[in-house]
């Protein structure tokens, strides 16, 4: 699926710096599904357009926590709403250049867990 960034560039991202620098899904704008808590400085909100039939979300500025919003906003969209622990992470292992942690992993969980009640 090619993805097209605001100015209409395609957008093709390999590494986890190009999840940083072309942020497609950080605008919050929808309904919001959920507000998660990661831990003490670390936290996202996940919103959904029925229009767009899209998720976005608004973060904190932790990398991670970034890098895996932007790829599982996009694994959302590629599997036409449908998305579990398996896709997540799926989505997540090929991104040269991030490793999956604990931290990777608990973003999984929230974020599949507010869009299978949301």
């Amino acid at each position: 699926m090619l993805k097209k960034d605001s100015c209409g560039c395609i957008v093709e991202r390999k590494y986890a710096s190009d999840y940083l620098i072309k942020r497609l899904y950080s605008s919050g704008k929808g309904k919001e599904i959920c507000n998660k808590k990661i831990d003490t400085s670390r936290w996202f909100r996940l919103y959904y357009s029925p229009a767009e039939k899209v998720v976005t979300y608004k973060s904190s500025e932790c990398p991670l926590v970034i890098i895996c919003l932007e790829a599982l906003c996009e694994a959302y969209e590629e599997n036409r709403g449908l998305i579990s622990r398996d896709i997540a992470l799926q989505k997540l292992r090929v991104i040269k250049g991030l490793q999956i942690n604990t931290l990777v992993e608990r973003v999984v969980d929230e974020f599949t867990g507010c869009l299978s009640n949301g």
